[in-house]
């Protein structure tokens, strides 16, 4: 019977280190999914912020290359209200000359 009781005392250390091992690799196992879900969440959180400068970045520069075309297109409308202005300063000057140039040739003809 001693014989016998030494192996149940073993046999029932072994199923209490089983138990405990199994315990151990249950709570490894969700401190992993935990691991695993929190990494999940900080790199959707990551790829969100890196979206999110991507896009202030993106708006940035469209505002800059926006400002630049404008002000050369202020620069090019400016040169062609001038030009305009001197084309007609000349056309007002030599209204004359052409209207005189005109009627001579009806005079002459």
């Amino acid at each position: 019977m001693v014989e016998s009781m030494g192996r149940a005392e073993v046999l029932g250390t072994i199923k209490d280190a089983e138990d405990d091992a199994e315990k151990i690799r249950a709570t490894a196992d969700e401190k992993a999914k935990s691991l695993l879900s929190d990494a999940r969440v900080k790199a959707a959180e990551a790829i969100t912020a890196g979206r999110q400068s991507a896009d202030e970045e993106a708006a940035s520069i469209l505002n800059d290359a926006r400002a630049a075309s404008e002000k050369v297109a202020a620069a090019v409308s400016d040169e062609g209200d001038a030009l305009l202005s001197q084309v007609t300063t000349d056309g007002e000057q030599n209204r004359e000359a052409a209207v005189d140039a005109v009627l001579s040739a009806f005079r002459t003809a």
